[in-house]
């Protein structure tokens, strides 16, 4: 019975190993106009004019909570520039720091 159980165990755990990995998914961005209103608001934005101005409104959940949230409206240039910024610090930090002590 164990060496079924066993067997099975391994199987599944090639299995698994042998499938392909999830895709991360693809973002692109896009230029929001009135024929593509309906996927920016699919990806989570509410679109709201403020004095003239169309600003994207994002809401967030707090990590830890499912009640609590944020909600953050920008211009799509200060989207642009936020996610510049994001991607640019991860960018950093992923760098490997270099010393000046020789290897051996």
């Amino acid at each position: 019975m164990r060496l079924i159980i066993a067997s099975l165990l391994v199987t599944g755990l090639l299995a698994a190993c042998a499938s392909k990995p999830a895709e991360p998914p693809v973002t692109k961005r896009v230029k929001v106009d009135a024929s593509n209103v309906t996927e920016a608001q699919a990806a989570g934005y509410r679109i709201v004019n403020k004095n003239g101005e169309t600003l994207y409104c994002r809401k967030t959940f707090l990590t830890g909570s499912r009640l609590k949230s944020t909600t953050s409206c920008l211009t799509a240039a200060q989207w642009t520039e936020l996610s510049e910024q994001s991607r640019a610090i991860v960018n950093d930090r992923a760098r490997p720091v270099q010393t000046n002590t020789p290897h051996p």
